[in-house]
């Protein structure tokens, strides 16, 4: 599939919170990624703060891309608010969001853009929660995910990996009925894609490696079941949206945040 003239044939969002010990790196790897493969894309740096040092660490690569730039989405409030503000502040063909920690390696970039040929709608990444977690994680995220399945995506075996991929006006139609700004978002917007009856295409992750120094999960059982408990909620909430029409039209009205000289 061939972009408008000006337009990049991909976005690529990476949402970052506190994020300048690897961020530098992340933008280093996939800049070389993107050259070796002559792919066309900009890429945008998602930060939900203004007062930490990862905008002047993420400028400083900036050269290093043929298009790029720095969204700031204002106060602290949540990772699907950054999502979706880049969903819409994105000028791609096609919208992908991605990690910063590179959990999931840069190649399953080619997946993406094989899904972008072949003009599919939705995209994710999946990993294998028996083998990519352990401990309480492991647990919560299988429990979790039969849950998830059984009550809104059945099929999906993982909802939660950080790698998503949207056709443009697909993302808007979704991301324009997206309520939840916070880890439930990834179910919300794939739970949404199905009632819009959008094909969400899976690409297996066997390699994914679960990056603990730097996560906000990783290394905490506490924090693992905090996320869980909040997760849950939004579960049932989506459910529960689902069975009311909450997601029959999109009430969302993006403002543009002006991009930073």
């Amino acid at each position: 599939m061939s972009a408008r003239e000006g337009t990049p044939t991909l976005s690529i969002l990476i949402p970052v919170l506190n994020e300048e010990k690897r961020i530098g790196a992340t933008l280093k790897h996939l800049a070389e990624y993107l050259k070796k493969h002559a792919y066309d894309a900009e890429v945008i740096v998602v930060d939900a703060l203004s007062d930490d040092e990862t905008e002047k660490v993420a400028r400083a690569e900036a050269k290093h891309f043929a298009k790029f730039r720095f969204l700031q989405t204002g106060p602290r409030s949540g990772k699907g608010k950054q999502v979706r503000d880049g969903m819409f502040a994105a000028k791609g063909t096609y919208i992908m969001f991605m990690d910063a920690d590179l959990a999931t390696p840069l190649k399953y970039l080619d997946e993406v853009y094989g899904i972008i040929k072949q003009g599919r709608s939705v995209g994710i990444c999946v990993r294998n929660l028996g083998q990519s977690h352990t401990g309480l994680r492991k647990f919560i995220s299988t429990f979790g995910n039969w849950l998830t399945q059984t009550l809104i995506v059945p099929g999906i075996q993982d909802t939660q990996c950080g790698f998503k991929v949207f056709e443009a006006k697909a993302a808007r139609e979704v991301f324009g009925r997206q309520k939840i700004i916070g880890w439930g978002f990834d179910m919300e917007v794939l739970a949404i894609s199905r009632k819009l009856g959008y094909g969400i295409e899976l690409i297996e992750v066997p390699d994914w490696k679960d990056v603990i120094e730097g996560s906000k999960i990783s290394g905490s059982q506490l924090k693992s079941l905090q996320v869980a408990i909040q997760v849950f909620i939004d579960l049932i909430n989506i459910k529960f949206g689902l069975l009311t029409g909450r997601y029959n039209q999109a009430d969302f009205h993006y403002v543009p945040y002006a991009d930073k000289p």
